[in-house]
């Protein structure tokens, strides 16, 4: 896919970039939903036979907390849209694909700064 952005003047990508975030089929405020959901299922979730719970019993470093919401977000899109939307498969795949039009495929991104959010596999990806 070719960058919407090649070619064009610095001045124009803030509304190239509002065109890109409202065409895009998931719209902010079910984004927020599926993660506040996520973030709240973790928490709420029992862990081995003697139900632990994280937060409670288990306090798992930042980077474990990354990964989960990694993994539990395509998982809820996938259960409320099957067919629609799912986790990556493998390297070449974003981490949440949109089947009917990958271009539409998202990266997942978290991070324990307090206060920055790095770059990832994506910037590099064709």
């Amino acid at each position: 896919m070719t960058s919407p952005y090649k070619g064009v003047e610095v001045s124009k990508w803030q509304e190239i970039t509002r065109r890109l975030v409202d065409d895009h089929p998931l719209k902010k405020s079910e984004i927020i939903d599926v993660v506040l959901r996520t973030w709240d299922a973790t928490f709420a979730s029992s862990l081995g036979a003697s139900g632990f719970h994280i937060g409670r019993d288990v306090f798992p470093k930042p980077q474990i907390m990354g990964f989960l919401l990694h993994e539990l977000i395509p998982l809820e899109l996938a259960a409320r849209y099957p067919g629609v939307w799912r986790g990556d498969k493998g390297g070449s795949d974003k981490d949440i694909v949109y089947v009917p039009d990958d271009q539409f495929s998202v990266e997942v991104k978290t991070s324990s700064h307090s206060r920055q959010i790095f770059g990832n596999r994506s910037y590099a990806q064709d």
